[in-house]
Parts: C-alpha cells; structure tokens; sequence
C-alpha cells in the first residue's frame, strides 16, 4: 500500500502572489497543496475524488536550480563545491555510465574544469592534490588549527622553516579578489588564516574553498546560527511554479523541485528526486533549469548528465525515460518586460532627457577555456564548444529591442539610452560595439588582450563608457542571475572593483548600489558615494541593479510559460482550450517545416531552418582557436575558431532548433483559465498559436500567417504581434538582427516574418 501524499499548504493571496506565502495565514479559498521538498513523495501530488492518470501517462517536472541558501550551511557548500568544480573521475575506459564524462583517459572526469592533476590525487603527483594545509592561527601564534578537520593541529615547532602563504595570492580553484579586506571597513577577515606549505592528508581545493566559504560569510554579514533556508527568490519561484502548473494542467503533471545540491532538512538533489520519479513509474520527464542564458555547463553538465548519470546506474536503459530539457528563459516576451520593469525603477532616478547609458551584463564563460589535451594538466571542460557566448548575446539583442521601444525617445520614451560603444569590429550591432558585458571572467580568462573579438568584462565598459566615450549616466543591468546571492552581492563585484551593499543591506535583499566614478586615465579611476546633490562635475552617476527578487511573479511567470512549452512537447496541452490544425517534426540539424493545408487557418506556416553551420561550436577544437601574431605559436587563417561577434545574416547563426520536436499550429481559446484570448483592435488576421509554447531559435524561424484581404485596404500596412502574458497585451514582433525583413503575398493573402520564440500571433494594420 503506497503512504499518504504528505503535503503543504501555501497561501497564494487576492493578487495570486507567491510572496503572499510571508504573510501570517491565509483564507481557505486561497489553498493550494503542493509535495514538501523534504519530504517522502510516493502517490500522486493531490489527493482526487476519482483515479487521475496513472504514472506512465503523467508527465513528470523537475525543477532545477542551484538552490543556493539564504544563510550559510556548510553541508551545502561542500557539496557544490565537489559536484561542480571537480566530479568523479573515470576509474576505466569503458567505465558503465560515463558516456557524459570528458577528457581523454586516463585523465577523463565530470567536470574538467581544474587541471586534472590539481582535482584527483595522482601517483608522483600528490603533492598538487595536497601540498598544504589551511589553518587557523591562535593569537598567541604557538598552534595551528585546520579549518577543514580541527583534530589537525600543528603547533609552531612543527611548522618550522615551512613556507607560510597568503591565500590571496595562492588560491587554487577561486574567483578573483576572494580573501581581500573588506573595502568597506579595512577589515581583514582572513588575518588569522593562513596556509602551510606542508601536506596534511587534506584535498588542498577543499581546504581552500572552506577558507572562501568563511570569507564570504563575514563579507555578507551572515549569521551562522540562522536556520539553513533557501532565499526568498527561490521559494517563490517554487510556489509560482507549482502554482501554475497545478493550474493549467491538474493531473496531468507531477511538479518537483531538486537542486545541484541539498540544504539539509529543506531541499534535495536533482538527482535523486530524477530516481523518485522513475521508481514511482514515470517514462516522460521535463528538466527544467531557471538559467537566463542557455550553456552547456549548468544545463548539461550541472543539470543532464547526472540526471542520465542516475538512470543509468539505477539500471534505466537510455531510452527508457523520455527527457525534455528547458534550457533558458531568456528572449521571451514575458522575460524581456521583467527586465525592463527593472531597468524602469534605475531609470526613475535621472532626469526625463538625459541620456542613459547601458551595460547589459550576464555571468561570462572562459573563452576559449583551458587545454583538453595536456595530460595530467589537462583541463576538459570544453569552453571552446560553449553555446552561451551565442545564446547570451542574442538575449542581449532580443530585450535590446523591447528596452528601446518602452523607454528611447525615438520610440515615444523619455530618455536617450544607449547601448553602444566605440571603437569595435563589424556593423553596429556587432557584439565589440555593444555595452555587452561578462561579469563573472576576469579579462585574462577571455582571451588575449589584443583580440579585437574578445569578450568583454564590466570594468573594461564601464572605463570604455566613462573615460573613452564620455557617458555620466550609467547603469549596469543584471540579466543572468534570477536571484540575489553571494555571486552577485560579492563575486563580480570583487571581479569588477564594484563597490559592496552593506551587510545589513545584505541580510535584507538589498543588492543594488548607486555610486560616483570618473577616470584620469586607463586603469585609473576613482569611486565616491553618491552624494545627496547628485554626482560632482566630471564624475559619472553609476547604478548597479538588483536581480529579480523584487519582480519574482513576472520571472516565474515567463519560467512557467517555457515548462508549459517542455510539457507539450509530450502533447500534454493546458486547459486554455489549445486546438491544433498541423503538426510536423522538427530537427535539430535539419529544421523541418509545419503548415496548415485547409481549414480556417490554411495558409499559416512555421519554417526552421537547418543549422547555418553544424559543426559549430560542437567541432571546435581548442587546438584550432585564435591565436595573435604576438603569440608564440599564432594562428590567424580564415578557419581559426572565434567567438561569433556579428550577425550578417542567417548563415551568421551557429544552430537553430534546439532538440528535436514536433511543432504545431492551431489557436488556443483562451489567455488563461478565465479570460477569453484578446483579439485587438485592427487585427487583419486571427490569432495563432506556434508551439510547443515559448521555443526558442537562434537562426530565425519564419512564420507565416493568413489576413483577411476585406480587412485591410494597404497590405504594406500589415504588422506582426506576439501575446505577452505577462502585459497581457501584444507586443510588436521586433525584427532581428540578421534576420530576414517582413515579406507580403498579396496573391495568397500571407504575411512572412521571423521569429525566435514561439507563440500567439496576430497581424494588425499599422503600427
């Protein structure tokens, strides 16, 4: 007999928010029940009056994420510092289920993201696994304590003549600018620890990332006694999810949250909940990651391979469970109108007029990463082959478009904004003339310093946009990260020499920081707080913005929409009445074409386009990548592998579909569970619906759409929209950079144009 279904009540409150849930009680009409997530979880999610559908044909959700926590917990720390930086090694060459590991062996692991002598102990080596211990000092400076195992202690005639280093200059494995005094206050944290040049049986990465862990909790201002808890953000993301998903599709669906690693009595691993799913009996499953940008490490290495690691060693054969992945919510509508409504409450704060300046900032990867083929220094993860540097910049792009349209004042807005720098390569679009920014890389880990196509860090445009083109209003909008964390509130701070919220701020979500700053010259600058007056005369007014803490329904929501989209890629519908008139499959490699032959839709059709270039990023080779005239061993030739910094036209594009799937079309009748779908005012066309909802491209798609000749006197007139369900309103189908222009068949009364997201569209006379 299977246990009862333990559950827990959340309070969703009059606006269906999930922030209601911090209030004090709720009205029963406003209950929902959703599975613990420290809990047992056999059965069904909910209790019903009848059977629902058994587990084979329900569709299984898993919603990943870091999971960081809101207050220090060290079993969390240690984990995720294990599963993501190092992994398990491959113990032999046809090892059963490490078809997902990298590297070539004997040096073939998870995760390839230290040299490979630096993560696992190797004979004649051992020394770069444990070299030193890390300890902390007393203050009389006669012992030694480690602050991974205290039973290690070493008093000061052990120590000897042994070398005693700084760990700011000798952290293996840690970001930049860890260990140093806070700028706030002088204070020196880490005066008391220090790191001895003598093994202590103890994995030096580890002992260093303790030290780090300490670090970052006296820097945050974190109390070590406060319960292990998830932050605010996480948990209603959480209960929007479940929220939604209850909603629009019941029984259907069974919705889980695991994250890369646990906290304790609060969350557990992905992996594991996977196991849970597939032991209760279900065969299709949804992998659902949070990530803005779409890249290969968290959403296949931190997110697909240890779920197929998991099914593997349990004895699931490769096909047996069906997995869906939603890679990225970026470039929806929904995502786009949540950063804006970010940047709107920075932009509040300057005068109607003024010209803003823009630097669209994402998280950053390693270009082109570090040498797969170096032996027992051999770094695998293969940065060379990332997508993100394409799927970041094309979000760039999308949102670009919906931030001129609500605030330039070309497009009916108050301000000037700027998104651009000088002194680039390729069109104006093109990636080295945008304010487009990695936040977490340092610039020597985005290639060489006179690349003209390297990417860029915060503090290189921040001193292109102050000292080379003379910008004083200036604000770094985040775009990556959906919550605030030590990632934000310190790491690319540390990285980009930005100045820190308090730890009071800290402790109450407050993250974003508004500051002054002027150069006298290149690297030479200087930052003041801002005073009440404003900023003095040659200096720039910097605001640094939050996440999406304060904005968590409009995040979710957008969230939601693409898990929605997962689903119905197992032909699981929503009940918004969804009809589907044509279905066709589409290819990853190949693309595919669907297009509705008679009915009242005839004529609609959704062309994906092959991969422009298949091979790419896939078939680079770290071998192979740029390398300058001024490098030892230069490789300049026209097949050198770069990072994409223009987009010409559609052969620019690196893939396109994203999976294989099959593709619909047909119209949904309603917006959601109570309101019929809006037709506007001066529709020439009725509304469609491309699925599975909110897919995304790279290549532009290209959609087509039957209007009704009686309707409209100038076809020229005819304009794209797209459903925004978070406005609930349409949004202009702005065009794409390197796309194709809108094209009109006035003999088959059909509009063409391209897309990149999937959804309800709508032809409209005018603008």
């Amino acid at each position: 007999m299977k246990k009862a279904k333990v559950v827990r009540t959340i309070c969703w409150g009059a606006l269906g928010g999930a922030l209601a849930l911090l209030q004090a009680g709720c009205d029963e009409a406003d209950q929902i029940q959703t599975p613990s997530a420290s809990e047992e979880r056999p059965g069904e999610v909910t209790q019903v009056e009848k059977p629902g559908p058994s587990a084979d044909d329900r569709i299984a959700v898993l919603v990943t994420s870091w999971g960081s926590p809101h207050t220090p917990v060290i079993e969390y720390a240690e984990k995720i510092r294990e599963d993501s930086i190092i992994g398990k090694r491959a113990l032999a060459p046809d090892e059963a289920c490490t078809d997902d590991y990298v590297g070539t062996f004997p040096f073939r692991s998870e995760k390839g993201l230290l040299p490979y002598a630096v993560a696992f102990k190797m004979k004649g080596m051992e020394n770069l696994w444990d070299g030193s211990g890390v300890y902390r000092r007393s203050s009389d400076g006669m012992t030694y304590v480690s602050i991974v195992d205290p039973t290690i202690i070493l008093m000061a005639e052990d120590v000897g003549q042994a070398e005693i280093a700084s760990l700011r200059e000798d952290a293996k494995g840690i970001s930049t600018g860890a260990f140093s005094p806070d700028p706030r206050t002088g204070a020196d944290y880490m005066a008391d620890i220090v790191k001895i040049k003598i093994p202590n049986g103890l994995h030096d990465v580890q002992e260093t990332a303790m030290a780090r862990y300490y670090w970052i909790q006296n820097m945050m201002g974190w109390d070590p006694d406060d319960p292990p808890q998830h932050d605010p953000m996480t948990l209603a993301v959480e209960m929007d999810v479940a929220r939604y998903m209850t909603a629009y599709f019941g029984d259907q669906v069974d919705v889980r949250f695991g994250y890369y690693a646990a906290i304790p009595g609060v969350s557990e691993e992905h992996d594991k909940v996977a196991l849970d799913f597939a032991g209760e009996g279900y065969r299709r499953m949804v992998l659902a990651r949070e990530t803005t940008d779409h890249n290969n490490y968290a959403n296949d290495f931190m997110d697909l391979y240890p779920v197929r690691k998991a099914f593997c060693k349990a004895g699931y054969g490769t096909d047996e469970i069906a997995i869906a992945p939603v890679r990225q919510v970026g470039r929806t509508p929904e995502y786009n109108t949540a950063v804006a409504r970010n940047l709107s409450r920075h932009l509040q704060a300057i005068n109607p007029g003024s010209e803003v300046s823009v630097i669209y900032t994402t998280w950053g990867l390693p270009w082109p990463g570090g040498n797969p083929n170096a032996g027992p220094f051999s770094t695998p993860q293969p940065y060379i082959r990332e997508v993100f540097h394409e799927s970041a910049y094309l979000n760039f792009l999308s949102f670009r478009a919906y931030a001129m349209a609500a605030f330039d004042q070309s497009q009916g807005g108050a301000y000037k904004l700027n998104f651009s720098k000088s002194g680039g390569v390729g069109s104006p679009d093109a990636r080295t003339n945008a304010l487009f920014a990695y936040a977490k890389s340092t610039s020597e880990q985005l290639g060489y310093p006179d690349d003209p196509l390297r990417h860029t860090t915060v503090r290189e445009n921040l001193e292109k946009a102050i000292l080379g083109d003379g910008r004083d209003e200036i604000i770094i909008l985040l775009s990556h990260w959906y919550n605030n964390s030590s990632q934000t509130g310190l790491d690319i701070r540390m990285v980009n020499d930005l100045p820190l919220n308090t730890p009071e701020e800290m402790r109450n979500d407050v993250f974003s920081k508004t500051w002054c700053e002027r150069y006298s010259g290149p690297g030479d600058y200087e930052q003041m707080a801002l005073p009440g007056q404003g900023c003095p005369s040659g200096f720039a007014r910097v605001q640094l913005t939050e996440t999406f803490n304060d904005f968590s329904e409009a995040f979710t929501l957008g969230f939601a929409n693409r898990i929605r989209g997962g689903v119905e890629r197992f032909g699981v519908f929503p009940d918004v009445g969804v009809s589907v008139s044509a279905r066709g499959d589409i290819r990853k490699g190949q693309g595919g074409i669907v297009e509705v032959e008679q009915g009242p839709l005839r004529g609609a059709r959704l062309v994906v386009q092959p991969d422009p270039r298949p091979d790419e990023p896939e078939g680079y080779r770290w071998e192979d990548r740029y390398r300058p005239d001024s490098d030892e061993h230069p490789n300049t030739g026209p097949e050198v592998v770069r990072a994409v910094n223009d987009y010409v036209n559609a052969a620019s594009f690196l893939d396109s579909a994203k999976d294989d799937f099959s593709a619909y079309i047909g119209a949904q009748a309603m917006s959601d569970l109570n309101t019929e779908m809006p037709i506007p005012e001066g529709a020439v066309s009725q509304v469609v619906l491309f699925g599975p909802y909110r897919t995304i491209f790279n290549a532009p798609a290209r959609v087509t759409l039957p209007y009704d000749p009686v309707r409209i006197e100038d076809p020229a007139e005819i304009r794209p929209y797209i459903y925004n369900d978070l406005t609930r309103d349409y949004d202009p189908v702005y065009s794409i950079v390197g796309g194709a222009p809108l094209s009109i068949d006035q003999a088959a009364s059909t509009v063409s144009f391209d897309i990149q997201v999937l959804g309800n569209f709508v032809l409209l006379a005018g603008d």
